[in-house]
């Protein structure tokens, strides 16, 4: 069975199964709901610590410059932190920095492992993607970035919450976090070049990141440069299929 922070299966989240086994290049295969986790044991998740160092470890050995933990969009390092998915009774639980405390020690592990400037944490404070939900997500973000400015990381990647209807970010938290982590600020989600350039000039981000639209622009530095339209990604043909909708938009000319 998967494991969790918690025993708590997110009802509605699926993932993408290749029912006949035939591989999703054939276009094979449904969104299912995921099986139900189990919670972690206190003995286990020191072993799983070791496992993020050694996964960073192994990615210097095979040529990376660094590693960015994945700590947003319900993975592991979320189900800790988040309130409503972290329903655990030991020191990984309850108080905020209980459940910043899976977070810390990763963290902690991998930049001993590779050095901290190495080291990128990506995190979701308003987003509720895989079941992923905290109640009071400015406090415990703007604390989440504390710890990994005390742990000196390179940087922090913030994933804006991107959905039709998204809550929207204040400017206020924007400029706590600037003020908390001293390392390089990375915001991503739904980015125009307009919003980019905005929050570039207030000092919110130090890089903006772009994801979906160099899916369906392979040559989207040269379009944002010369302000000239996009291609829109083909959203039935992210999950299984053939390159049609995934490697073949065209380029400008």
């Amino acid at each position: 069975a998967p494991v969790s922070s918690s025993a708590i299966q997110a009802d509605g989240v699926k993932v993408f199964v290749d029912v006949e086994g035939r591989g999703p290049e054939h276009g094979v295969g449904e969104m299912v709901q995921h099986s139900a986790p189990r919670a972690l044991t206190r003995e286990e998740i020191p072993a799983i610590v070791n496992d993020y160092a050694q996964a960073a470890r192994n990615a210097i050995a095979a040529g990376f410059d660094g590693v960015e933990l994945h700590g947003a969009n319900g993975y592991l390092i979320n189900q800790f932190i988040d309130s409503r998915e972290n329903q655990r009774d030991d020191e990984y639980g309850g108080s905020l920095q209980n459940r910043l405390r899976f977070l810390r020690e990763v963290a902690q592990a991998v930049a001993d492992a590779i050095g901290k400037e190495k080291l990128g944490v990506r995190l979701a404070p308003l987003t509720t993607l895989m079941g992923s939900q905290d109640d009071t997500p400015e406090a415990t973000y703007l604390a989440a970035a504390s710890v990994l400015n005390d742990i000196g990381a390179a940087y922090i990647h913030i994933a804006e919450a991107d959905w039709d209807d998204a809550p929207v970010m204040p400017a206020a938290f924007k400029e706590s976090l600037r003020l908390i982590f001293r390392g390089t600020l990375i915001y991503s989600g739904k980015y125009t070049r307009e919003r980019a350039e905005e929050a570039l000039a207030k000092g919110w981000a130090d890089l903006i990141g772009f994801g979906r639209p160099f899916i369906a622009n392979p040559d989207l530095p040269h379009r944002l440069q010369h302000g000239l339209a996009l291609n829109a990604p083909i959203k039935e043909k992210l999950f299984g299929g053939s390159r049609e909708g995934y490697t073949d938009y065209p380029t400008v000319g």
